[in-house]
């Protein structure tokens, strides 16, 4: 008796959940979508270089949608940010070590994840190069000039840190 009144009302609630559905979803169905930040004219690479220059950086056109910016940090001598950007994203990065001047070891990759682990919004990985690298995606649609900056500053410290912690296990050319 007790396996059909269980049985009864799980059909129940399966029919209330179907009704409700039905009810609701055609009025879901027609609403309109609302995009959430004001839209951006021109292109994204007119809109990216008008941004660079409002964030103050001296920054060079490499070519289509691809920037870069040159910085010393406090412990990394020379450091270039490089940028390139789509329709809908845009990566920041910066080479930490090229592979040539890389001496991994199992207690440099230890401390290279540990670092990784650290950095917010940025990541410490090892390119398709074969080169060290830290970077930052963002997407491009929504990219505000305060945002950019902040994710430049980011970026160039957090190469900074990683070239700094990781110096035992980077050889100097």
């Amino acid at each position: 008796m007790r396996s059909k009144q269980n049985c009864l009302r799980q059909m129940l609630s399966v029919l209330g959940i179907a009704w409700a559905l039905v009810c609701f979803l055609p009025g879901v169905a027609n609403a309109r979508t609302v995009r959430l930040g004001p839209p951006q004219g021109g292109t994204t690479e007119a809109r990216i270089e008008e941004m660079l220059r409002q964030t103050g950086y001296d920054f060079h056109r490499v070519k289509a949608n691809s920037w870069y910016i040159e910085r010393a940090g406090k412990v990394l001598p020379r450091m270039r940010i490089i940028m390139g950007a789509s329709s809908t994203s845009m990566a920041i990065g910066a080479v930490v070590a090229p592979k040539r001047n890389l001496r991994l070891s199992a207690e440099g990759l230890n401390q290279m994840m540990k670092l990784s682990y650290d950095f917010n919004y940025v990541r410490l990985c090892i390119d398709t190069d074969d080169d060290l690298i830290v970077m930052a995606q963002l997407k491009s649609g929504w990219l505000s000039v305060p945002e950019l900056k902040d994710t430049i500053e980011r970026v160039a410290a957090a190469a900074d840190r990683a070239y700094g912690e990781l110096r035992p296990f980077i050889a100097t050319p």
